[in-house]
């Protein structure tokens, strides 16, 4: 594995190699969204700093990259949780196994998924290390949420941050790991991740949410006029990622779509799990509303790569709703 495998983030893979070059700081914490490919810049950094050749990139060919990159070398580890807390005894484990010296290099590397899923008694644990770790070892942290962090455990580390990837970028990704899709499908993917690779492999590979109970609330919301319902039913996307929110809006255009045409009798529902939602919007809606409303949605969605948060759009989401409707 080598840095051509992380997509984007030309600056901060010269700041990785320039470092690897260097001294590499013996703890660093790498930021950044959901699927924006931190695990795969923590491996490389792990081939890299376990490569028998040295330098400041993995070479991918010697047994050890070998190893590392299959997850079967014995001097890394990895710690992934998943969802779950990472507790107390998991932070004391890392703590005596670094006390352990490499078996096969110079170097152990442990590797933190989701580090700000270490609640507060295990991020104190592991701050002991981190203070004073041996020189053979280096810890890799990541996060999407730094803000969860100990402050006493973020001074500790030097932080590098990820960034999304051009959605044209995304799509020549995607057009080289799924030849068999075509393009409407690899567009939409790469517009619906804004620019988070890994959300647009898992929308192709199947992974689209149901989105029902999300959109439902807020069309019987827009079909009741009424202020509260609105702002609740869009409060209920406050708490989303950038893609996730990005395919609500997605989802909610078409749904504005099916209104319009159920107004007229014009065609079936996109989504027939909206049927009913859909219908009663065309019913007591105005249909140069609904258009305005569509236009406002496709506005907002505009918006979402400019780093705006999501629960300042879906405010925006429901106070705009309500004054079209109202109009």
């Amino acid at each position: 594995m080598t840095f051509d495998s992380l997509a984007g983030n030309a600056e901060l893979k010269a700041a990785l190699r320039r470092a690897l070059g260097t001294r590499f700081p013996q703890t660093i914490l790498l930021t950044g969204p959901e699927g924006s490919g931190k695990l795969t810049a923590a491996r490389i950094l792990a081939s890299a700093l376990l490569c028998e050749r040295g330098g400041a990139v993995p070479c991918g060919q010697c047994l050890a990259c070998r190893k590392a990159e299959k997850g079967i070398h014995p001097d890394l580890t990895l710690i992934d949780s998943g969802d779950a807390e990472i507790k107390v005894e998991t932070a004391r484990a890392i703590r005596s196994d670094s006390s352990v010296r490499p078996s096969e290099s110079d170097r152990r590397v442990f590797l933190i998924r989701h580090a700000h899923k270490m609640n507060p008694s295990a991020q104190n644990a592991l701050l002991k290390v981190l203070e004073e770790p041996p020189a053979y070892a280096f810890f890799i942290l990541m996060s999407e949420n730094a803000d969860a962090i100990l402050p006493t455990i973020l001074s500790r580390c030097t932080q590098f941050s990820l960034s999304p990837v051009s959605v044209r970028e995304t799509e020549g990704l995607l057009r080289a790991r799924f030849p068999e899709k075509n393009e409407q499908e690899i567009h939409a993917a790469a517009h619906r991740a804004q620019g988070i690779v890994g959300e647009a492999v898992r929308l192709l590979s199947g992974g689209q949410d149901d989105l029902t109970p999300v959109i439902a609330p807020i069309l019987r919301a827009l079909a009741g006029t009424s202020e509260l319902s609105i702002v609740k039913a869009c409060n209920a996307c406050a708490g989303m990622t950038r893609p996730q929110f990005a395919a609500v809006l997605d989802a909610l255009c078409l749904a504005l779509r099916d209104a319009v045409m159920a107004s007229e009798e014009l065609s079936e529902p996109l989504n027939g799990a909206l049927r009913t939602e859909t219908a009663s919007l065309g019913v007591h809606v105005p249909q140069r509303r609904l258009l305005q409303l569509y236009d406002w949605v496709r506005e907002l969605s505009a918006r979402i790569p400019l780093n705006t948060g999501i629960p300042l759009l879906s405010a925006c989401l429901a106070a705009r709703a309500y004054e079209i409707i109202r109009n």
